[in-house]
């Protein structure tokens, strides 16, 4: 009876093996051509390249400051802004060469360097919107920076609240942002 039981699982084993279920998913981001214009849940974006730009912090220790930029708008009815902090944040960024990911930083919203708006109203175009984030002193800025926009699904994201709302999906789109590096900065 347990020879038979064994046998089952290794002969299931070896056929989930056989089929590829333990090779690494390669279908979880897709990649978008630079300046693509992307739909995800209730927005638009599009982005076209980045800044890297060498800062010092106020403890005068250094770091990296890199800015992805582009623009975006929301297609839905109510004014709302992406969410891209902590986990549920749906952006990220990697550097293919030192592996480092970073989560952003903060964004920037309108025309000017800062914040002028906190959240896109509906109706409206296009508009300026970056999202930037800060990397070790060791990254060393290449040619392109790996940065993902997650896929949104509107739903219940917690077993156990009723409560619905837009959260990350297990799929993103992964853009190859060209890198422009500007002249150090002292703050």
């Amino acid at each position: 009876m347990y020879g038979s039981i064994f046998l089952v699982l290794v002969l299931l084993v070896v056929a989930v093996w056989g089929f590829g279920g333990f090779k690494r998913r390669t279908d979880l981001l897709r990649t978008v051509p630079v300046g693509t214009l992307l739909t995800t849940g209730p927005y638009e974006f599009r982005f076209t390249k980045a800044t890297a730009q060498h800062k010092k912090n106020y403890d005068d220790t250094f770091y990296w400051e890199l800015v992805m930029i582009g623009e975006g708008r929301t297609t839905g009815t109510e004014s709302i802004s992406p969410s891209y902090t902590g986990n549920g944040g749906m952006f990220i960024s990697k550097d293919d060469v030192s592996q480092e990911i970073a989560m952003p930083d903060s964004v920037r919203m309108g025309e000017s360097q800062g914040f002028t708006r906190y959240r896109f109203t509906p109706g409206l175009p296009l508009s300026p919107y970056s999202v930037v984030f800060k990397y070790q002193d060791s990254y060393r800025p290449g040619p392109t920076i790996r940065f993902v926009v997650w896929d949104l699904v509107y739903g219940k994201h917690y077993l156990a609240s009723e409560e619905e709302g837009w959260h990350n999906d297990t799929h993103g789109n992964q853009f190859y942002l060209p890198v422009q590096v500007l002249p150090e900065s002292d703050y």
